[in-house]
């Protein structure tokens, strides 16, 4: 069974706030760590907002997000041993 497509005005606020987040790491780092200010502003709905702001950094890789050119940056590649970095 196929999962009907999200239908929202705002379906392209969300599809932004998630091109950013792959594009501004300051912005994608906020939205991992205090989603409700990250979202503040951003005109979604209380569901749409939770929905967004519990994203996990794998689950953006999922939607389409590549994050993997950030890690570096980051110093979050997976890899690292203990007390590296």
């Amino acid at each position: 069974m196929l999962t009907p497509a999200y239908q929202s005005p705002n379906k392209r606020v969300i599809q932004d706030l998630l091109t950013r987040a792959a594009e501004d790491i300051s912005f994608r780092e906020a939205l991992l760590l205090d989603p409700e200010k990250a979202l503040s502003g951003s005109g979604l709905s209380d569901d749409e907002r939770r929905i967004v702001g519990s994203l996990k950094k794998v689950q953006l890789e999922e939607w389409g997000v590549d994050v993997r050119r950030y890690r570096a940056a980051v110093r979050d590649n997976g890899n690292s041993a203990p007390g590296v970095g």
